[in-house]
């Protein structure tokens, strides 16, 4: 399940929480394209609990197009570099095996 919170305070913050999914990417997608270029726009992923090849590709995407990413879980982060690299270099990417990944729960 996804959960999008929007706030504006000068720049326009999607809070993400839950699963980013193939099935779910699209709608984020609507969301930020609704928002207009010249929008300062953040990702707040602080909350994001899983992430799915799809969703990887996206907000991969969505960085490079100067959309801050906000909080990302590391695994997160390490996956989008990944798929950058690969994407640069013309292999094929570990998006493209299905692969998904959950933020591992911290002990307290």
């Amino acid at each position: 399940m996804l959960r999008i919170t929007r706030t504006v305070n000068g720049q326009v913050v999607f809070r993400v929480s839950g699963q980013l999914t193939a099935e779910n990417v699209a709608e984020m997608a609507a969301l930020i394209a609704a928002e207009g270029k010249g929008r300062r726009i953040v990702l707040d992923c602080s909350d994001l609990r899983s992430v799915d090849g799809e969703a990887v590709k996206f907000l991969e995407k969505w960085e490079a197009d100067s959309i801050k990413l906000k909080d990302c879980g590391l695994y997160i982060r390490e996956w989008i570099k990944r798929e950058r690299r690969e994407r640069k270099s013309g292999k094929g990417s570990m998006t493209d095996i299905g692969t998904n990944w959950k933020e591992p729960r911290s002990k307290k």
